[in-house]
């Protein structure tokens, strides 16, 4: 009789098998980006079926489907909240597909995010959204810390440097 517990290989389940949360913050965003489209769908998923809201079951939830293209290059600022002295500026974006009027839709999201390095790690201090085309020059959206995506990336920071 096969001991099924002793035979798991950790090396096929993604966290437990990589090495510590990375402080080099390009290789930490790296890694995030890897995990965060499965991230933020679930916390998609959560949201829209808590018992709160009142989602249709028929309803197709937006779905996170890449999520790519780090730029660490710091951008002029022009916000009315002041940020910590020690965040850096990373901009990433998603493609989120969306189902409208039974039709499939692909929607680009730009994020631009600000991490503080902080004796836990590194943490989400904001981020601010857009959704559209690289063209578009509608103003960036204000802060978005309770977005999904927002959400999404301070779970996968917890859950990085969680002690085994």
């Amino acid at each position: 009789m096969t001991n099924y517990s002793n035979s798991i290989n950790a090396s096929g389940y993604g966290l437990l098998a990589r090495s510590p949360c990375p402080a080099d913050l390009e290789t930490l965003v790296d890694r995030l980006l890897q995990d965060l489209p499965s991230y933020a769908n679930r916390v998609i998923v959560r949201s829209h079926f808590s018992p709160n809201t009142n989602t249709p079951s028929v309803y197709a939830l937006p779905q996170i489907i890449l999520a790519g293209r780090p730029e660490f290059e710091p951008l002029p600022l022009n916000f009315e909240d002041a940020l910590p002295e020690n965040a850096s500026q990373v901009f990433i974006t998603t493609l989120e597909r969306q189902y409208r009027r039974g039709k499939r839709v692909e929607i680009q999201q730009y994020h631009w995010l600000f991490l503080t390095k902080t004796e836990n790690g590194w943490e989400l201090a904001k981020i601010v959204s857009r959704f559209g085309t690289a063209a578009d020059i509608r103003p960036l959206l204000g802060q978005d810390s309770e977005s999904e995506i927002a959400e999404a990336i301070r779970l996968w920071l917890r859950d990085c440097y969680a002690k085994p």
